[in-house]
């Protein structure tokens, strides 16, 4: 089982050795890709609405790279069609940050490098069956851990504690999902305060 010390310590690790674990990685997914799909923003959730909770909507499939080529995304798939590798463009061809997915039992850990080969983040999230039921992440800047509420196998809430490294303790507000029959309605964020932040629509 993971935890959030162990995620910090991969991070330390690949962190001081990017450019030997970006060449590793490229090596061990290269042989898995099958196909790729092109999309202008983001397409594809490996975590329940996490486009939505970005405030997005899903991106649109391309059949080629747009001259245009800022926030577009490469999906590479293997031959189960998991995603395993995302390049996402910035401003110019060559500004590409790359994210790799690596599944194991019952959990994925993605790992997301910048345009120019620094560490971004770790993230493992942990499933029961087919559900998330935790995340947790290891960042430049900060840490957080994430719980997933259903009701049976529908998404009601995610509890997020999150903190900077350099503050001392972490703070929590909920996600909470609303649904008009089967169909996404809203996502607002809730803080103990009382603040409210609708993220989707």
């Amino acid at each position: 089982m993971y935890d959030l010390h162990e995620i910090e310590k991969k991070y330390e690790e690949v962190g001081s050795e990017c450019e030997r674990y970006l060449s590793d990685y490229m090596s061990s997914v290269s042989p898995e890709l099958c196909r790729s799909v092109i999309s202008k923003g983001a397409m594809y959730n490996l975590r329940p609405y996490e486009v939505e909770r970005a405030g997005y909507k899903k991106g649109r499939k391309l059949n080629k790279l747009p001259v245009n080529i800022k926030n577009t995304h490469v999906y590479h798939f293997d031959e189960r069609g998991r995603v395993i590798f995302i390049e996402i463009y910035g401003q110019a061809e060559n500004i590409v940050n790359k994210e790799f997915c690596f599944y194991g039992d019952g959990c994925l850990e993605r790992i997301h490098f910048t345009s120019s080969g620094d560490l971004r983040n770790i993230s493992v999230s942990i499933f029961d069956g087919d559900l998330v039921r935790r995340d947790l992440n290891w960042g430049m800047f900060g840490c957080s851990i994430s719980d997933y509420v259903y009701s049976g196998s529908r998404l009601s809430r995610i509890r997020v504690q999150q903190k900077e490294h350099a503050e001392s303790s972490f703070s929590e507000f909920d996600v909470v999902f609303e649904y008009c029959g089967e169909e996404l309605e809203s996502i607002i964020n809730i803080f103990p305060n009382g603040y409210q932040e609708q993220r989707f629509p």
